[in-house]
């Protein structure tokens, strides 16, 4: 399996810079049912879209101002400049409990890992090579990963919490700090699961990213939604409001782009190349990075050629190659037999595909319309 080493270090001097609220803020909701409407009036942290089932992250305004523009794609926010926040919710007075679990989903954090368990392992890996955003927190976030700690802690109650990181030096009190190499795809949460505890996907164990318990801990310390998130940009890192226009953040930091250029909001592996500079960021963009144009082989929908490149640099031991010719052809079910939620969805495959095929693509698609049929099913089993 290909492995590419890549630096988790960090300038201590520097500081995250934040980034201006830009004009207009442009919210994802595809998928998601809307709990506002087109000429309504926000504060920064009001809710503005849920997952139908409640399964997943609450969506809120990251500025005040009024919604001009609403589609199945997005919503669009004229902000006013004022910083109305929402009241804030006393998190850090509730007790384990049903309350508080509800409390959170409220505020828009990920709950798929608060949950008992015996193990909680911190991954604080840098997500992918060019993004820096966990050193970043571990050096001059202490603070806050140290509130994010005590509520995971208080919800999850571990016999044992583990910092998996680059160098034993790293730090996080309240954690036991264990190496383990910078190396991609070492940063994905089951290949950390598996360094710290020599087991796959073994039972009674939780993993959180740095970046997840920097979110406890701003929640815990303010009471307010998240409506930021920390991205790495030309190798330095910003605080960015969720929604911001790609477009708004190259003007701010004078980043030019040309006709051809790619813009990645993610990592170079995992990331998606946007079809517009008007596409907001979202939660979970930890980078942005300007592709020129020629730089690499373009993607597109050629033939499989069946080298079997993909096969042998997949850490999941699965075929992309196959699970992905299933998901070109509306196949899901298919796809799904072949170990398509295997996946871990590191992006090595469509690396190292000869013929260039969008194989993490096509991949992610067939999960998102599984995802997306349970989820309707689950709703007209509720009516």
């Amino acid at each position: 399996m290909l492995s590419i080493n890549y630096s988790l270090k960090t300038d201590p001097n520097r500081v995250i810079r934040p980034i201006p609220a830009p004009s207009e803020l442009n919210m994802r909701v595809r998928n998601l049912v809307l709990k506002t409407g087109k000429g309504k009036t926000v504060k920064r942290g009001e809710l503005i879209a849920e997952h139908p089932a409640r399964t997943g992250r609450t969506h809120h305004a990251a500025a005040s101002g009024k919604i001009t523009k609403v589609t199945y794609y997005h919503l669009s926010i004229k902000c006013d400049g004022k910083e109305t926040d929402v009241a804030p919710v006393n998190v850090a007075a509730m007790g384990p409990g049903k309350e508080l679990m509800l409390t959170l989903q409220d505020l828009g954090l990920d709950m798929t890992q608060l949950s008992r368990a015996d193990l909680l392992v911190i991954n604080g890996l840098n997500p992918e090579p060019g993004i820096s955003v966990a050193g970043q927190l571990l050096q001059t976030e202490s603070d806050i990963l140290e509130a994010g700690l005590g509520l995971a802690e208080k919800i999850i109650m571990p016999v044992r919490t583990v910092l998996a990181a680059p160098s034993s030096s790293c730090i996080l009190p309240g954690a036991e700090t264990m190496k383990v190499e910078a190396k991609y795809p070492n940063s994905l949460n089951a290949l950390t699961v598996k360094a710290v505890t020599g087991e796959e996907y073994p039972d009674n164990t939780r993993v959180l990213s740095l970046m997840n318990l920097y979110e406890l801990g701003l929640v815990a310390l303010r009471g307010l939604p998240v409506t930021d998130t920390i991205m790495t940009i030309k190798g330095r890192n910003y605080r960015v409001p969720v929604g911001t226009p790609i477009k708004h953040l190259l003007s701010v930091l004078e980043i030019p782009i040309s006709s051809g250029d790619k813009a990645v909001l993610g990592g170079p592996f995992r990331g998606e190349a946007v079809y517009s500079l008007d596409e907001g960021v979202k939660k979970g963009d930890y980078g942005l990075f300007v592709i020129p144009a020629d730089e690499f082989p373009p993607i597109e929908d050629a033939t499989c050629i069946n080298c079997g490149e993909c096969v042998l640099n997949c850490p999941g031991r699965i075929q992309p190659n196959l699970i992905s010719r299933y998901a070109e052809f509306e196949m899901f079910e298919k796809a799904e037999k072949c170990g398509l939620h295997s996946c871990l969805e590191c992006g090595l495959c469509s690396f190292n595909c000869t013929a260039r095929r969008p194989l993490l693509q096509y991949i992610r698609l067939a999960k998102e319309q599984l995802k997306a049929r349970g989820q309707a099913e689950t709703v007209q089993g509720a009516n």
